[in-house]
């Protein structure tokens, strides 16, 4: 349909070198900010093949962290991503589930600010 917008699920401050597991049944679309610490980006509950989405990922007012994934987590290449590591910079995560355990996923838009 047109126009759609749907409302981001805010996760919030991780904590330092805290895990997210996103919950695709809440939203299609998420943003998160480093804590004290880098992030485990865990494989999502409740995926639905056909589902894709956004992930923003913000560097706190430090920067310099760095983000692991879950399995389900696929990449163009094979290889995720490296992320922009300056304070305050957001990175732009697309995704689409094929599968219930496979999520095709790519840098969409590195280091806005």
């Amino acid at each position: 349909t047109k126009g759609q917008a749907v409302t981001p699920t805010a996760a919030g401050t991780q904590a330092a070198g805290g895990t997210l597991t996103p919950d695709f049944s809440t939203s299609n679309h998420f943003t998160a900010t480093f804590g004290a610490g880098n992030l485990t980006i865990a494989n999502p509950t409740n995926i639905k093949a056909g589902q894709c989405g956004i992930l923003a990922l913000k560097q706190d007012s430090v920067g310099s962290r760095t983000v692991s994934w879950g399995g389900n987590w696929h990449w163009s290449g094979g290889t995720p991503p490296t992320l922009t590591t300056a304070a305050n910079a957001t990175d732009i995560i697309s995704w689409c589930t094929t599968t219930t355990s496979f999520i095709a996923a790519s840098l969409a838009i590195a280091n806005v600010q």
